[in-house]
């Protein structure tokens, strides 16, 4: 197919729009496109929930389900890929060294958020805030299948932490590390209250163990393992659940 030069020259302005927009715009842009859909779908799930009486429900994984997140995931990655090629970001900028070292630096993250998290909810349950109910008011169960679980794992956690770190914390670099840390930690906690009040013991301590291990040493990649291995761990211990007797 041979483009129309009435199609080059649009296509060369849209460029040229890209290109001129103010900085703030290309990051609302970007967030909007990454993560708008997922924060309004989580928000309506959690108000809708939370407005029963027993304020609990049950959250399904499906193949369908798993397979349009990655389709929407990958999609949205290649848009926002091209915005920013045209504004003249290139792979460097997101720090994705890669070394065996690395592999193990993101096995300690892990270890570290799920640390963290324990203790927080210890805590809490001995000051009364929290007890058993509070981890039953949500159940997850899965109808997927391995293909839609590996593909979800890979592709989910480099996408969250490619935006929500490698983006985020390049483009509001001038600005103090706890505002920028801050904000990558709303942004996850905003798509993920379908998770319910649990989530606050695992998602908070992720994003400040990562956010302060990637201002610190602007290492993506232990950032990326991590996260694949925290939702691997997750997959399984509901599967496990789906499979007891």
């Amino acid at each position: 197919m041979v483009l129309q030069p009435e199609k080059i020259k649009s296509f060369g302005q849209i460029n040229k729009w890209i290109k001129n927009l103010p900085p703030f715009v290309e990051l609302i842009i970007v967030l909007i496109v990454g993560f708008g859909l997922f924060m309004y779908s989580s928000t309506r799930g959690f108000f809708i929930v939370t407005s029963t009486f027993d304020r609990s429900w049950t959250y399904r994984i499906t193949s369908q389900g798993d397979y349009f997140i990655v389709i929407y995931e990958v999609i949205a990655l290649l848009m926002i890929a091209w915005i920013l090629k045209v504004r003249g970001w290139s792979l460097k900028d997101f720090n994705l060294d890669f070394t065996i070292r690395l592999i193990w630096i993101g096995l300690l993250l892990m270890v570290a958020r799920n640390m963290i998290g324990g203790i927080a909810y210890r805590l809490f349950e001995l000051a009364n805030v929290v007890d058993q109910e509070t981890v039953k008011h949500v159940k997850f169960t899965s109808k997927g299948d391995f293909t839609s679980m590996a593909l979800i794992l890979v592709i989910n956690s480099v996408y969250e932490e490619v935006l929500l770190v490698g983006y985020l914390f390049k483009r509001l670099e001038k600005y103090s590390p706890v505002l920028v840390i801050g904000c990558s930690l709303l942004i996850r906690i905003s798509y993920h209250t379908y998770q319910g009040y649990m989530m606050l013991f695992s998602i908070i301590p992720l994003g400040l163990v990562f956010g302060y291990y990637y201002y610190r040493y602007k290492k993506l990649l232990p950032l990326i393992i991590a996260h694949g291995m925290i939702n691997a761990f997750a997959y399984i211990s509901i599967l496990s659940q789906k499979t007891t007797p």
